[in-house]
């Protein structure tokens, strides 16, 4: 993919920004008399890319919902932009600037490749400039082809695309990645990694996914969870190269 911004916008490449852009306080989640999550603790700053990993029941997808408003933490407080955002409405929270792409595309079925897209920049821009922002992702995702095609009549793989398109339509200062290349093919797979990359010069991100090989293609910071709290966080050397996060998926240290 080219330099050119996707989205269109504010200047691109903040990574060199220090500020923390979304925080996780004190965060403790529990389903009835389930501890789901405790004692989570968790900075983004502008610019990162963060992966997060854990084995099937660490609490990384829980943690997921509550950055995204899916969910609301039982103890703490989770903040975006300095302000607190737990107990927002997830369109609220959208509107402030956080992307958010599930595992199981969210997106309207019964309109077209480019009403989906066009619906989606005209929330943050006016009639004209949402069509040319729509119409720049088209391309730039590969959609063009189907562009008049209901969205509900795609393969998975283009229904995954078509969201990814609507919510970078929205030039969002974060994205948050539920598990991205899921259902994705080899070829497809390479697209996701380029764009998170090309995301990146514009926008913090954070990457859940089970996929080791991909996290390895596009990690910079990983932060690992452990029976539902973080076990460690470090680049993705430190993390494969840690014994106590090999004893995990391995299955030795207990995980539920």
């Amino acid at each position: 993919m080219s330099n050119e911004r996707i989205a269109g916008g504010g200047p691109g490449g903040p990574g060199s920004a220090e500020a923390v852009i979304l925080e996780a306080r004190g965060v403790e989640k529990r389903f009835g008399g389930v501890r789901a999550l405790s004692g989570i603790d968790f900075s983004l700053r502008q610019g990162e890319l963060r992966c997060l990993i854990g084995p099937n029941g660490a609490g990384k997808s829980t943690f997921f919902k509550l950055l995204s408003g899916q969910l609301n933490p039982t103890e703490g407080d989770i903040l975006f932009q300095g302000q607190s955002i737990s107990g927002a409405q997830q369109h609220a929270i959208a509107k402030r600037g956080m992307g958010i792409k599930n595992q199981v595309p969210t997106v309207l079925d019964g309109l077209s490749v480019d009403e989906n897209l066009w619906l989606a920049a005209r929330s943050v821009l006016n009639a004209h400039e949402a069509s040319e922002r729509a119409d720049r992702i088209k391309t730039r995702l590969g959609l063009r082809a189907a562009s008049r095609k209901l969205v509900g009549e795609l393969a998975h793989g283009q229904r995954q695309w078509v969201e990814i398109g609507m919510v970078i339509a929205r030039d969002p200062k974060v994205i948050l990645f539920d598990e991205p290349a899921a259902g994705m093919s080899d070829e497809e797979t390479d697209r996701m990694v380029e764009l998170i990359r090309e995301l990146n010069e514009q926008a913090a991100i954070v990457v859940v996914e089970h996929d080791m090989a991909f996290i390895g293609k596009i990690a910079r910071q990983v932060t690992v969870f452990h029976q539902g709290r973080i076990l460690m966080e470090g680049t993705f050397d430190e993390v494969v190269g840690n014994q106590r996060v090999r004893d995990v998926y391995l299955g030795r240290g207990q995980d539920t």
